[in-house]
């Protein structure tokens, strides 16, 4: 007897989808099982290490402290500093302290 003569449309839907998912199920565990190619590899690092120093060479171009009343703060996040710091330890900024040069030469004239 010929069962598959029997079966009606609904059936043959379920038994495609079935054998759709066991197809998908079977690609998903090659890709797994699959090495990752070493080029693309190479190249996404290469792209987020080139981000990565893109946005370290914005944070290292030297920025000015602010002084106020003796008090010196970083003018990125306001906080206040110590004037020895080289670096915000707030936001990370390289921040250095303004020398007004005109002062700085009467200093040494005298």
């Amino acid at each position: 007897m010929n069962y598959a003569a029997k079966w009606n449309k609904i059936d043959s839907v379920i038994l495609f989808f079935e054998n759709k998912i066991k197809e998908i199920g079977n690609a998903i565990t090659d890709s797994k099982d699959a090495e990752p190619d070493a080029e693309l590899m190479i190249l996404a690092a290469t792209e987020h290490l080139r981000s990565e120093n893109e946005k370290l060479k914005k944070r290292e171009h030297p920025i000015y402290m602010i002084e106020e009343n003796g008090k010196y703060s970083c003018p990125i996040c306001h906080r206040v500093l110590k004037d020895e710091m080289k670096y915000c330890s707030n936001c990370g900024h390289r921040v250095i302290k303004h020398i007004d040069r005109n002062l700085e030469g009467e200093r040494n004239n005298d």
